[in-house]
């Protein structure tokens, strides 16, 4: 009994220290967000001595952040749709269909989550195609990364439907596309969701790939606006840090809407394929 009571201690302990690596970073954000420009550069969890909302409206005003915006909301949901889209549509056929080149292919696509990206033959083949610094080629960069996960999630849960479902809805004169989107689209709920949810977190949050990939600063996403607030010889922190707080939003609306939907999107892609 003593031992266990021991060992719940440290998970305890344990876990307030993951807790903690995630709770400063954001404290230090918020804490800085609210500064003078001489107070944010030392960067430390000191309250200010006053508050300093104007950092938000200053943001607002010169950092681009509408026009950043619409980038981000551009890139983030035709990447997110297609990948949701076509993921569950190659996961419902493979799922349904079990022959020895469905098996094939499916480990094909699964090989995608374990194979790195090599980011300078990604460049060199997005110029070839004239889809460097071009939207279309950024979306199909994170269609192509995260379809491998998509298909992953949406195979046991589709699997795990009844084919008489199909059959009753064929009988009753449902066409191909009418049964995916009408029957099956809305029984794997909460698969679609968690793969929705997951991939706009990442994709809105993401910073390397606009970084690399679109060099046209007109065409930048709303995180790499503060960029606008970072100088050669001088940064003013206390907007960097109200620039992270204001593009966080988003991610934040989103998840708390679709959070309900993740464990259950989860569990059902854990079904055994």
């Amino acid at each position: 009994m003593r031992r266990m009571k021991i060992n719940r201690m440290i998970l305890t302990a344990l876990l307030w220290i993951c807790s903690l690596s995630i709770i400063f970073p954001l404290l230090l954000v918020v804490i800085n967000s609210v500064k003078t420009a001489a107070e944010s550069d030392i960067m430390r969890l000191t309250l200010p001595e006053s508050l300093i909302f104007e950092n938000f409206t200053m943001v607002l005003s010169e950092g681009r952040v509408f026009s950043s915006f619409l980038n981000s909301v551009i890139i983030t949901v035709l990447s997110v749709g297609l990948s949701a889209v076509l993921g569950v549509m190659a996961a419902f056929v493979l799922a349904r269909n079990q022959s020895r080149l469905n098996r094939a292919v499916r480990k094909y696509f699964l090989l995608g989550l374990i194979i790195p990206m090599q980011l300078i033959s990604l460049i060199e083949v997005l110029k070839i195609y004239h889809l460097y610094n071009n939207y279309l080629g950024l979306i199909l960069v994170y269609t192509a990364i995260f379809l491998p996960m998509t298909i992953m999630l949406s195979y046991g849960a589709a699997k795990a439907l009844p084919k008489e479902m199909d059959e009753a809805a064929v009988t009753d004169g449902c066409g191909p596309l009418r049964l995916f989107f009408s029957v099956i689209i809305p029984l794997l709920k909460p698969v679609v969701t968690t793969v929705c949810v997951t991939q706009f977190m990442f994709i809105w949050n993401d910073f390397q790939f606009p970084l690399y990939l679109i060099t046209d600063s007109n065409k930048w996403t709303l995180v790499l606006g503060v960029y606008g607030f970072l100088g050669k010889f001088s940064s003013q922190w206390n907007l960097v840090c109200a620039h992270i707080l204001i593009s966080s939003l988003p991610v934040v609306f989103v998840y708390l809407f679709g959070q309900k939907y993740i464990v259950d999107g989860m569990v059902a892609g854990a079904v055994k394929g």
